[in-house]
C-alpha cells in the first residue's frame, strides 16, 4: 500500500471514527430529551386534564369525565387514563398506540420507557378522587426517528465533504513526495536527473536536497568510470597517429567474430606501403606520418557508409580492414582505392615514388584466427612478389555455398521453407558451475547434410533483407522444441532489422506469451549497434521483455560505443569479449575492469564474459573477479 494511501486512510479512519461518537452521543442526548419530554407530557396531562375534572358542574360526573378522557387518549400520546373517585369508582380508558413508522431495529436501540404521573382531583378543596396518566412513547419514536435521519443524513454529508477535503489536503501534502519517487524510480532507470523543486516542508526539503546531492554524486561516478574505460579502450585499442583501430583491435573483432556473437564478417584485406623504410630515411618522419594519414584517409572515406566494416593501422607500414562483403567487392574497392591514393600521392613531391599493395582472404565460419593471418600475409606476400599496386586474393572454399545474391536468396529461402535450420546452446555459467542461461545459435543443413554456421549466411540474409524472416524462423523453433530444460534462460539474440522494422513484432509476442505459459524465460539480447541505430524500438521491445518476466542485455559491449546507452535504457546483463577483459590485464589496466565494475554495480547489471576459448583468458578473468562466463573452454555447442 502506498504511503498516500495509507496516511489517507489512517485520517479517513480517525475522522469516521469522531463522526460516529459525535452522532451516537448526539442520538443519546436527543432520546434523552425525549425520554424527559415523555414524563413532562405525562405530568402536563394529568395536571390539566384533572383541573378539567375539578370544574365540572353537578354530582353525576361518570359520563362527562369519560367523554373527557376518551378525548384525550384520541391525540395518540397515551396509553391508559383512569380516573378513581374517593368511593372506589374507577372510570378508565386503554389503547395501544402503534409503532408502524419505527422499525423494530431502532425502537430495541433507543429503548425509551413509558411516563406514568398521577395527581389529586379536587372541587373547591374536596376531594374527588385520583387521576392516574400513562404516555406511551409510540409518538416520541416517531419524532425520534426523524430527527435521527435528518441527523445521520447531515453527518454523511459532512463525512463525504471531510473525506474529500482530506483526500485533497494529504494529495497536496504529497506532490513534494510523488516528485522524489519520480526522481527515485528514474535513478532506478539509470537515469539521473536532479529536480530543483524545494518542498515546502523542512524534512521533505532536506530529503530533496539529499536526492539531488545523490544524483549529482552518481552521475559523477558514472560519468568518471565511463571516461576511464573510453581513455583505456583508446590506449589498448587506437592507434594514435590515424586515430583508427591498432593491431590488437582487429584482432579482438576477428576473434570476437570467430566466437559467433556478432557473425558479420567475410572478408579480411591487408594493404601494404611498400618500401616505407627507405621513404622514411629519403623525406623523413613528417612525410611518413603524412603518407600513412593519407591512406588512413582514404580507408575512413571509402568505408564511411559500411558500419560493419573494420578498419586498423594493422603495423607500422600495413592497414587492414574487415568487411561484410565477399572478396570480389573486397578487390574492387581495393582497385578504386588504389587509383585515388595515386591521384593524392602524385600531389606531394615527397610522396610520389610510395606505392601499395594489397592481399584479401576469405572467412569462413569454422576458420581459426592464425589461419586467416596465415592466408591474408600469404596473399599480401604475393602481390609484393608482382609488383606495385597488385592485389592478391585467396579462396578458402571448404563449404558449397552460392555464388551471387541472386543464388543466395534462393539459397535462403530453401533453408527456411523447408525448415534446414535448427538450434544449438551453448552454456554461460558462473565460477561456481550453475547454470545462468543457454545462448542458442541458428545453423544450416546444406547440400550433402553440410552443418553450415549462422557466420556463413547471416550476412547475407541481412545484406538481403532477410534477418527477420530468419528471426521468425529462431522463435518457431523455439515454440515448437519439445525437450528443452526449462529451467535455465534461453538467450537469443534478436537483429538489429528486427528493431527497425514492426513485421516481426506479433511473431514476438507470440513466442513471449508461449514462453510465459510453459514457465519458461528469455534472454533477450541486442547488439549494440542495433541499440545505437533504434533506440526508441529497443526500449519499448525492453519494456515488454521485462513485462513479461524476462530478461533483457546488450551482447557484446562496446566499451568505444555501447556505455552511453547503458543509461538509455533498463538492461539485466551485459556480454564482454574475454579477449578485452584478458587484455586489459595483460597490459596492467585493471583500473579500467573496476570502473568497469564500478558501472555495473552503479547500474545493477550483471557482467557475462563470453568466447572464453583458453585457460590462461579463464584464470586472468578469475582473478579480476568475473563470476560468469561463456565459451568453448566452458562447454561445446550442443544441438537443442
Amino acid at each position: 500500500m502506498t504511503l498516500f494511501k495509507q496516511i489517507t486512510l489512517s485520517i479517513s479512519t480517525l475522522f469516521v471514527i469522531l463522526m460516529l461518537i459525535v452522532l451516537a452521543n448526539d442520538l443519546s442526548r436527543v432520546g434523552r430529551l425525549q425520554q424527559v419530554q415523555l414524563h413532562s407530557t405525562a405530568q402536563d396531562t394529568a395536571a390539566t386534564l384533572g383541573a378539567a375534572i375539578g370544574r365540572l358542574p353537578g354530582t353525576e360526573l361518570s359520563a362527562t369525565i369519560a367523554t373527557l378522557i376518551e378525548a384525550t387518549l384520541d391525540r395518540g400520546y397515551y396509553r391508559r387514563i383512569e380516573f378513581v373517585t374517593t368511593d372506589g369508582l374507577s372510570i378508565e380508558q386503554r389503547i395501544e398506540p402503534t409503532t408502524d413508522r419505527v422499525p423494530a431495529w431502532f425502537a430495541n436501540l433507543m429503548a425509551l420507557q413509558p411516563e406514568a404521573a398521577s395527581m389529586p382531583v379536587t372541587r373547591d378543596g374536596t376531594p374527588l378522587g385520583r387521576l392516574n396518566v400513562e404516555v406511551h412513547p409510540g409518538a416520541a419514536y416517531g419524532i425520534l426517528y426523524e430527527q435521527s435521519r435528518s441527523l445521520l443524513l447531515s453527518s454523511l454529508v459532512l463525512l463525504g465533504a471531510g473525506l474529500a477535503l482530506i483526500w485533497l489536503l494529504v494529495r497536496h501534502l504529497m506532490l513534494p513526495l510523488q516528485r522524489l519517487q519520480r526522481q527515485a524510480d528514474a535513478i532506478h532507470r539509470n537515469q539521473f536527473v536532479e529536480d530543483d523543486f524545494e518542498p515546502p516542508t523542512a524534512e521533505l526539503r532536506s530529503v530533496a536536497g539529499a536526492m539531488n546531492l545523490m544524483v549529482t554524486r552518481v552521475q559523477g561516478i558514472f560519468e568518471e568510470q565511463e571516461r576511464t574505460l573510453s581513455r583505456y579502450r583508446q590506449l589498448l585499442y587506437r592507434d594514435q597517429l590515424t586515430n583508427l583501430g591498432n593491431r590488437r583491435y582487429l584482432l579482438e573483432q576477428l576473434q570476437q567474430s570467430m566466437s559467433e556473437n556478432s557473425n558479420q564478417f567475410n572478408c579480411m584485406a591487408l594493404i601494404k606501403i611498400l618500401d616505407y623504410e627507405q621513404l622514411r630515411e629519403q623525406h623523413g618522419y613528417e612525410a611518413c606520418n603524412e603518407l600513412v594519414q593519407i591512406v588512413a584517409d582514404l580507408l575512413r572515406k571509402a568505408h564511411a557508409g559500411h558500419s560493419a566494416s573494420r578498419l586498423s593501422r594493422f603495423n607500422e607500414d600495413e592497414f587492414a580492414f574487415l568487411g561484410a562483403t565477399d572478396g570480389n567487392a573486397a578487390s574492387d574497392y581495393l582497385e578504386a582505392l588504389f587509383e585515388q591514393f595515386r591521384r593524392q600521392v602524385g600531389r606531394v613531391p615527397e610522396l610520389t615514388g610510395a606505392r601499395l599493395v594489397a592481399g584479401v582472404c576469405n572467412i569462413q565460419a569454422d576458420d581459426e584466427v592464425s589461419r586467416i593471418l596465415a592466408r591474408v600475409d600469404y596473399s599480401l606476400s604475393q602481390a609484393s612478389n608482382r609488383g606495385p599496386f597488385s592485389i592478391e586474393r585467396q579462396i578458402a572454399a571448404n563449404l558449397d555455398l552460392p555464388q551471387g545474391k541472386m543464388q543466395w536468396r534462393g539459397w535462403l529461402d530453401t533453408v527456411i521453407d523447408k525448415q534446414r535450420l535448427f538450434l544449438v546452446g551453448q552454456l554461460a555459467i558462473s565460477n561456481d558451475r550453475i547454470p545462468i542461461q543457454r545462448e542458442l545459435f541458428v545453423r544450416a543443413r546444406g547440400d550433402g547434410d553440410q552443418v553450415i554456421p549462422a557466420a556463413v549466411f547471416i550476412p547475407m540474409a541481412a545484406s538481403l533483407g532477410m534477418s527477420l524472416d530468419i528471426d521468425r524462423a529462431v522463435f518457431r523453433l523455439i515454440t515448437s522444441a519439445a525437450q528443452l530444460d526449462r529451467r535455465i534462460p534461453l538467450a537469443i539474440n534478436l537483429s538489429a532489422a528486427f528493431f527497425e522494422l514492426a513485421e516481426a513484432q506479433e511473431d514476438f509476442n507470440h513466442l513471449l506469451e508461449h514462453c510465459r505459459q510453459n514457465d519458461m524465460r528469455l534472454c533477450i539480447e541486442a547488439s549494440h549497434n542495433a541499440l545505437l541505430r533504434s533506440p526508441a524500438m529497443c526500449s519499448q521491445v525492453s519494456e515488454r521483455v521485462r513485462s513479461y518476466g524476462h530478461s533483457f542485455g546488450i551482447d557484446n559491449l562496446d566499451f568505444g560505443q555501447s556505455l552511453q546507452l547503458l543509461q538509455s535504457g533498463e538492461f539485466d546483463y551485459v556480454k564482454v569479449n574475454a579477449r578485452v577483459l584478458h587484455d586489459l590485464v595483460e597490459n596492467e589496466m585493471t583500473a579500467s575492469y573496476q570502473a568497469l565494475r564500478t558501472l555495473g554495480d552503479t547500474l545493477d547489471l550483471r557482467i557475462i564474459a563470453v568466447a572464453v576459448d583458453s585457460q590462461q583468458v579463464h584464470d586472468n578473468l578469475r582473478e579480476l573477479g568475473i563470476e560468469n562466463m561463456q565459451g568453448n573452454l566452458l562447454g561445446e555447442h550442443e544441438v537443442i
